[in-house]
């Protein structure tokens, strides 16, 4: 019998549910404790949740089911009031189907029916792999069995085959030695992506232009846009429909175009909102590039690439791994980091995360090598205002560690963007946000070029990513990327808003209605574009605060 929760439903909407749904043979329990715990309790199937879409009371709930192993295989499906909208915004979250307040009870169980059939091919899966590590475990104790009773009489061969086995190792080892000059020379296997992005063809940014355009279309759609023109629709459509209608129809049709109209208003007053904000502060928000360089932790010695090929590309070996060495080599291994930051004052501080000023902070996966061998350092970290061919060098002024907020200093010029103005008022659910930043870093820029100005620019920059950033500079050509939407949750140490963006966007500033700064963008839920995290501004400023009284003092 499938087993079914029913969380954060009105009294008299979970009372019916309960007792349909018993009726047609599922096991239903409607708890009052709606969080990861009961779920791990009662093991359901299928998870019933009510939910007001527009103040996203369920993303914390939502993203806690799925980004937990344990009760990740459990559909979600919402009860949400309102449309379309309301619907595919639900969708985001991470639920696997939404249905809309009211509905039929046979769609609903239609509907849970679908979910149902879509997840038994997996329970399968898991009860196979379950059985397999059960076997596999058995086997292990028989053979461990065997092994012991056969121990006696057979020391002689098993010490014969250690000595086999270390005689291999050796021979290994040595023909290793003698293709690395040494051990520590070692060959890694590294993320050839990340290392190649120093070496830039002209094809290789075509293509890397394409990508951004193609993730662009997919994750950082101009929303409000999309959802005037939906609701335009919809208008236009009523209006048809009550020229064509009357008596009870009429009323109905007529409520709904008026809440249609509403809501347009609503949505262009917000765009014209954004517009002011991107003309008064586009301008502070930068774009910071660190170059990350590698050096063996106990040596010293720099970590390069052991050669280059006829093509400009690092040496691989027969898997396609690239070749490092820390003794001779060709160029050293570097990372390129892209992230976002604002400016918050004239002297030249600029907010971001600590995450972004040091790349590898709780973040060793994004580090192409292991760390507790070679210690990461910032070789050179640069920020690009828009609009100003000179990048300005940065300075790491302040590091938190309880919260993914950083701080630097830059030498303004004498013409220098406007600064940002903080808020540190409550931030209210629902309301309006603008999200300013440089999400995909590099790519979103050159996706926003066309091709012939990007080969225009491949045969002036040469090969190089440092080459490439500065071109674009000169050019004036890098501007930040506006995404807008709603608060969702407001906590006390975290913001959660819809308004999308990607890796690069981290360090932005998230505006309210008002053009002020309430929150640091930090953090996107992977695989659900609709849930981004920023920290309160309130917890900014107070290391802002401590971080001048310290300069000051200084």
């Amino acid at each position: 019998m499938p087993k079914i929760l029913l969380f954060r439903a009105a009294h008299d909407l979970s009372a019916r549910l309960v007792s349909e749904l018993s009726r047609a043979g599922y096991d239903v329990a409607a708890p009052e404790s709606a969080d990861v715990r009961t779920v791990l309790q009662h093991q359901p199937d299928l998870i019933l949740l009510q939910t007001d879409v527009r103040t996203l009371d369920c993303c914390g709930l939502v993203t806690q089911l799925k980004g937990n192993e344990a009760t990740a295989p459990a559909k979600i499906i919402l009860l949400a009031e309102g449309g379309p909208l309301e619907r595919s915004r639900a969708l985001d979250l991470g639920a696997d189907d939404v249905l809309s307040i009211p509905f039929e009870p046979a769609e609903l169980f239609a509907r849970i029916r679908a979910q149902l059939r879509e997840k038994a091919p997996d329970d399968r899966l898991r009860v196979e792999v379950l059985d397999a590590k059960r076997k596999e475990s058995e086997a292990e104790a028989a053979l461990a069995a065997i092994v012991a009773q056969k121990e006696t009489g057979k020391r002689r061969w098993i010490a014969l085959g250690v000595f086999t086995a270390l005689a291999l190792i050796g021979v290994g080892v040595a023909v290793r030695n003698a293709q690395v000059s040494r051990k520590s020379n070692a060959s890694l296997a590294l993320q050839l992506e990340n290392l190649r992005s120093e070496i830039l063809t002209q094809g290789q940014l075509l293509e890397r232009a394409q990508k951004s355009r193609e993730a662009g279309n997919q994750e950082l759609t101009a929303s409000v846009s999309k959802q005037l023109e939906e609701l335009r629709t919809e208008s236009a459509d009523l209006r048809k429909q009550i020229s064509t209608s009357n008596g009870a129809s009429l009323s109905d049709l007529d409520n709904r175009l008026k809440k249609t109209d509403s809501r347009i208003g609503k949505l262009e007053n917000e765009s014209r909102i954004a517009q002011e904000i991107v003309r008064d502060y586009s301008d502070s928000v930068c774009l910071i590039y660190a170059i990350v360089g590698f050096h063996d932790r106990k040596s010293g010695a720099r970590l390069n690439f052991a050669g280059i090929d006829a093509n400009g590309n690092p040496l691989a070996d027969e898997k396609g791994q690239v070749i490092v060495t820390t003794e001779g080599g060709t160029r050293p291994v570097y990372l390129h980091v892209f992230g976002s930051g604002f400016l918050i004052d004239t002297a030249g501080h600029i907010l971001t995360n600590h995450h972004v000023l040091q790349p590898w902070w709780h973040n060793a996966q994004a580090i192409p090598v292991p760390i507790d061998t070679f210690e990461p350092t910032i070789v050179s970290m640069w920020a690009y205002f828009p609009g100003k061919e000179a990048p300005l060098p940065v300075r790491v002024g302040g590091l938190s560690e309880d919260f993914d907020l950083g701080m630097a200093t830059v030498d303004l010029p004498e013409s220098h963007p406007r600064p940002v103005t903080i808020d540190q008022q409550a931030a209210i659910s629902g309301s309006p946000v603008v999200l300013i930043g440089y999400p995909t870093g590099v790519e979103g820029i050159l996706a926003r070029l066309d091709e012939p100005a990007i080969k225009r620019i491949a045969q002036v920059v040469g090969d190089t990513t440092e080459g490439l950033v500065q071109e674009l500079a000169r050019r004036k050509l890098i501007r930040p990327l506006v995404t807008q939407g709603h608060l969702g949750v407001v906590g006390p140490d975290r913001l959660v808003y819809d308004a999308q963006t990607t890796s690069g966007g981290s360090g932005g500033p998230v505006f309210n209605a008002s053009g002020k700064v309430i929150g640091v963008n930090f953090a996107i839920l992977s695989g659900f574009s609709g849930s981004n995290f920023a920290v309160p501004i309130s917890r900014a400023a107070k290391m802002v605060e401590t971080s001048k009284s310290a300069q000051a003092v200084r």
